[in-house]
C-alpha cells in the first residue's frame, strides 16, 4: 500500500482518503465504508481498489524468517519492514517479513548479504488466499507449492 501513498491499514484511515467520513465502529457504516472504498480507483496506480484487490488474492505470498539474526541488526529489518512474531506450531521466534514471489530472490540476497553475510537455511512459508488466515498451519495443504519452497531454499543455498 506505500506504493499507493496509504500509510495505513485502518479502515477509518483508508476512507478518509477516499472522502469517506464517518464514526466508526458500527457494522453497517463499516460496511458502507468498505463498499465506499473498493468502489474507488487507486491514487497512484489509477487502477480499481477492488480489480487491486482481487489480483493480490491470487498471488502466492513468501513468510521468510530471520532467524538467529544478529542482535544488532534488528533496526536493519525494522526499517526494511520485518515484524517480530512468534509462531507456537512450529517453535519459531524471529523477524519476518511477508514478500510477493517476485521480491523472494532479492529478499534472500539482503539477508544473505546484510544480515547474516553468508549462505544461510531461511524457514519459509508460503501462502495462498485460501490459507493465508487459516488458524492451523497445515503442512500438507503447501505441498502444491514444494516446488516454489525448493526454488526459494535453492536462493539461501547460492553463493
Amino acid at each position: 500500500m506505500k506504493d499507493e501513498d496509504i500509510s495505513s491499514f485502518k479502515l477509518e484511515y483508508i476512507a478518509y482518503r477516499y472522502n469517506f467520513f464517518y464514526e466508526g465502529h458500527r457494522a453497517i457504516v463499516d460496511c458502507l465504508a468498505g463498499i465506499h472504498i473498493l468502489s474507488q480507483t487507486l491514487h497512484v496506480s489509477k487502477e480499481l481498489v477492488l480489480k487491486s484487490l482481487l489480483d493480490n488474492s491470487l498471488q502466492l505470498r513468501f513468510l521468510l524468517w530471520a532467524v538467529n539474526s544478529p542482535y544488532d541488526c534488528k533496526e536493519l529489518l525494522k526499517e526494511r519492514g520485518y515484524r517480530w512474531m512468534t509462531r507456537a506450531d512450529n517453535d519459531i521466534k524471529a523477524w519476518c517479513i511477508e514478500s510477493p514471489e517476485d521480491e523472494v530472490s532479492a529478499e534472500i540476497k539482503y539477508l544473505r548479504s546484510d544480515i547474516y553475510k553468508k549462505p544461510f537455511d531461511i524457514p519459509i512459508e508460503i501462502f495462498d488466499s485460501c490459507n493465508r488466515f487459516s488458524i492451523k498451519k497445515d503442512a500438507a495443504k503447501n505441498l502444491k507449492y514444494e516446488d516454489k519452497i525448493l526454488w526459494a531454499k535453492t536462493l539461501c543455498k547460492e553463493h
